[in-house]
């Protein structure tokens, strides 16, 4: 199902899940307040001068002609990561001949801070942490929601990224809750492009491997994302359907009872009870229209 579940490399996730979309890491510099813009990532593998080899979480070319190095915290920050990241930055100073900026990105850490050591020349060289538990997971939920209510919400639209990144914020609810929440919200956005939709699901699944128990825990969520955003419209359909089978004269009772049938199945399937009953209605307007 899932190597690293299956590995216990479950520390490692953070940097591989966002490596795999750039809009979704320019957001989440827009959003942690870390200035500059993402033009492409270079490689976070070098030789030291032991020949070790060392490998550093995230490394950017920004725009602004700098590197940029983002390492990734799920446990709180030790001396031996405040060490490593100066000799990351001391690798990549080198490498790269431009300024270089390193931060801490934490999953755990209530609070952003800073921290420094000696560098060159007795230089002190600062490290900033900053950390999503400084933003309200629920809140950018909301507004998000909020957003496709008023038909808001398109391909353009920088807040869809935040489907990345609700999961790491500050919540009363699991970030396994908050990665179902995204995905059923998700599968109720009609005016994005598909393929980008699948994407960010595509990639809520891969996260839900460190924040996933079981193999029937996974496989849920996995069914979530498979349900390619047409629950509803399909519901709309099948009920035109019947009506077409049926025609006009439509007993009242076996389509209660449908509609009954339908409804406790998009329940199981996590879709809101506000969704469902929009659903109905619709439906039920179609076929009374047929």
């Amino acid at each position: 199902m899932n190597e690293e579940k299956n590995t216990g490399d479950k520390d490692k996730i953070e940097d591989k899940y966002f490596k795999q979309s750039i809009p979704g890491l320019n957001r989440l510099l827009n959003i942690l307040g870390i200035p500059g813009e993402i033009v492409s990532i270079l490689p976070n593998e070098y030789q030291n001068y032991r020949d070790e080899t060392k490998t550093m979480d995230l490394v950017f070319d920004l725009k602004s002609k700098e590197t940029l190095n983002l390492e990734f915290k799920s446990t709180y920050v030790k001396k031996e990561d405040i060490e490593k990241s100066l000799d990351y930055a001391t690798y990549l100073r080198i490498k790269y001949k431009q300024k270089t900026n390193s931060y801490f990105i934490s999953t755990v850490q209530k609070k952003d801070s800073e921290y420094e050591d000696e560098w060159h020349n007795d230089n002190r060289y600062k490290i900033p942490l900053k950390t999503f538990k400084e933003f309200n997971g629920e809140e950018h939920l909301e507004n998000l929601k909020d957003l496709l209510e008023k038909n808001e919400i398109d391909d353009e639209t920088e807040e869809l990224n935040d489907l990345l990144l609700i999961p790491f914020m500050e919540s009363d609810k699991s970030p396994k809750e908050l990665i179902v929440e995204c995905i059923t919200l998700a599968n109720q956005i009609r005016t994005v492009n598909r393929d980008k939709l699948n994407d960010i699901k595509n990639l809520l699944l891969f996260l839900a491997t460190k924040y996933t128990d079981t193999d029937e825990e996974f496989d849920e969520i996995e069914r979530l994302v498979k349900m390619e955003g047409g629950m509803i419209q399909n519901t709309i359909k099948h009920f035109i359907r019947i009506g077409k089978q049926e025609g006009i004269d439509l007993e009242k009772q076996k389509g209660e009872r449908k509609i009954k049938i339908i409804e406790r199945e998009l329940k199981e399937k996590g879709i809101e009870p506000k969704a469902i009953e929009n659903a109905i209605k619709k439906a039920e307007n179609e076929t009374q229209k047929l």
